[in-house]
């Protein structure tokens, strides 16, 4: 081909390009980052990294390196000294225990100033078996899910769980069920993958109940959810960062997370239930005075209702409007990191359990 041809087919040149371009892409490695929330693990903490390391090895020839952050949530024994001890890249210390939510935010937060691909959460305490690792991020890393949750319901749980936490789990899955509209069968589980499209604009204004806070973050935001089945363990060492108080405080972050993402889900429906209310009062007290039934209307208390419920619509658009994502922006003053020098690792299998697309109108 002459100099001519070459420049008078600039269409043929673009589509090679586009397509060299995309071959280039497709055998890039691409960056996970593994967060260990950790409350008192001292125990089994550097076992966990260890594990890790070990079903990581050689993953670059699967297409991904691996990087491991530990958040230490205020521990009172040695887990932070195991931690730096560790083959890590990253130590958070929070200074006292701020929750679970608050050790999971430091977490994605890091792992988006690590300039993660993807980034999964895994607990210190072996009840997830890091063999499912690769299987449960595999949807995540080639495209076919924004958040992917492995479900202990849909795999294998190897003990006993309380019938409090069972009933718990149970209802939580079943509201989440409700609020997205999403096949979702485990509502609780500890091992979460997040994409780069969630890490790239998430928030998780909590200190607690992190799975609830990405389940309607994603959804509100349109992203696309998947859950592979996967193996647990009964606790042996350690603390649960959930206890008893987990209804009471879960319930108020959660439609805290609704009102942050999606202000108008809340004040809209309230707006409307007030100023209705008044308008229907109204017309009522308005149709017995003139059927000489009262002789009085009310229409002092009948305006500050209309008022309120306009005051809640306006509120709620106005919300909507200037949302900003303020607990995902920082991470806490609390939290300080102590960088450590990178590593390699690798990982297992693939099986993608179920997969749903957000919808744009919701249940909530």
């Amino acid at each position: 081909m002459s100099a001519a041809e070459s420049v008078s087919t600039p269409g043929r040149m673009t589509a090679a390009a586009k397509k060299f371009g995309a071959a280039i892409e497709s055998t890039k490695v691409q960056t996970v980052v593994c967060f260990i929330p950790a409350l008192n693990e001292e125990e089994k903490l550097a076992d966990v990294i260890s594990e890790i390391r070990s079903v990581s090895a050689g993953s670059e020839s699967r297409g991904y390196r691996m990087k491991i952050v530990v958040v230490d949530d205020g521990s009172t024994d040695r887990t932070r000294d195991v931690a730096m001890r560790s083959d890590v890249d990253r130590v958070i210390s929070h200074p006292r225990n701020l929750g679970l939510g608050a050790a999971t935010r430091s977490g994605l937060l890091a792992a988006r100033e690590m300039d993660a691909d993807v980034a999964f959460k895994m607990d210190a305490d072996f009840q997830h078996d890091p063999s499912d690792i690769e299987k449960v991020i595999r949807p995540a890393l080639d495209g076919e899910a924004s958040i992917v949750y492995g479900s202990r319901f849909a795999g294998n749980i190897h003990y006993r769980m309380p019938i409090v936490r069972f009933v718990g789990n149970r209802f939580f899955t079943w509201l989440m069920r409700v609020l997205t509209g999403w096949p979702i069968t485990d509502a609780q589980t500890g091992l979460m993958v997040y994409s780069r499209d969630y890490l790239s604009d998430f928030t998780m204004p909590g200190n607690y109940n992190p799975p609830q806070q990405t389940l309607l973050d994603a959804y509100h935001r349109n992203l696309t959810y998947a859950e592979v089945p996967v193996e647990f363990h009964a606790r042996t060492t350690g603390k649960s960062f959930v206890s008893f108080k987990y209804p009471i405080k879960a319930i108020p972050q959660m439609v805290r997370t609704i009102v942050m993402v999606s202000p108008l889900k809340v004040f809209a429906p309230l707006g409307v239930l007030f100023s209705g209310s008044a308008l229907i009062g109204g017309a009522v007290e308005a149709f017995l005075y003139a059927q000489g039934s009262i002789t009085d209307i009310h229409d002092a208390t009948l305006a500050v209702l209309f008022l309120f419920g306009v005051q809640c619509l306006f509120f709620g658009l106005l919300a909507d409007l200037m949302i900003h994502r303020r607990a995902s922006n920082t991470i806490p003053d609390c939290a300080r990191a102590a960088p450590k020098a990178p590593t390699t690792p690798k990982s297992a299998g693939s099986s993608l359990f179920g997969a749903s697309k957000a919808r744009a109108g919701g249940a909530v």
